[in-house]
């Protein structure tokens, strides 16, 4: 019998969970960090953490292999692309599709990420992304929402 009285559910009180100093083994030339509060154990596969950067911290251009969602909770995360995201804003990627880079803003960003599905973290210029690149639209896989806001540009009906 587990000590858990729910289970496989289990509230996470992320207040009381350590930040820890994360090093990416994908970029090793990258300085250490961002700090993260792993909260779903990461040997399950998947991903779901709390992050925190500093002002002005980059991360390179990359992709997921399953969906990805990041909610903003503190300061402004910025990709290459896209406007800029501020606290309380939902960022939504679609497996699959290369973006980046991304940085924080001048006061540094916290958002928590979820994977939706299996992670991995790939280099689009080593492992091309079946869904296109964020720099190039002529990449960008028809049937896919970036296609379609595309289209509705030039014609809204």
């Amino acid at each position: 019998m587990s000590d858990n009285p729910i289970g496989e559910r289990r509230p996470i009180r992320i207040a009381e969970i350590e930040w820890e100093d994360f090093t990416d083994p994908d970029e090793p030339d990258r300085e250490p960090g961002p700090f993260v509060r792993w909260l779903v154990d990461p040997a399950s596969g998947n991903r779901v953490m709390h992050v925190k950067s500093w002002a002005g911290r980059n991360a390179a251009a990359h992709w997921h292999l399953s969906d990805t969602v990041y909610l903003v909770t503190k300061g402004e995360f910025i990709v290459e692309g896209e406007e800029p995201y501020q606290e309380g804003d939902l960022r939504w990627v679609r497996g699959g599709f290369a973006y980046g880079p991304e940085r924080s803003g001048p006061d540094g960003c916290e958002y928590l990420f979820f994977s939706l599905g299996p992670y991995d973290k790939l280099d689009p210029d080593e492992y091309p992304p079946p869904l296109g690149r964020w720099d190039d639209p002529s990449s960008w896989v028809d049937g896919y929402p970036q296609v379609e806001r595309a289209k509705l540009m030039d014609s809204p009906r």
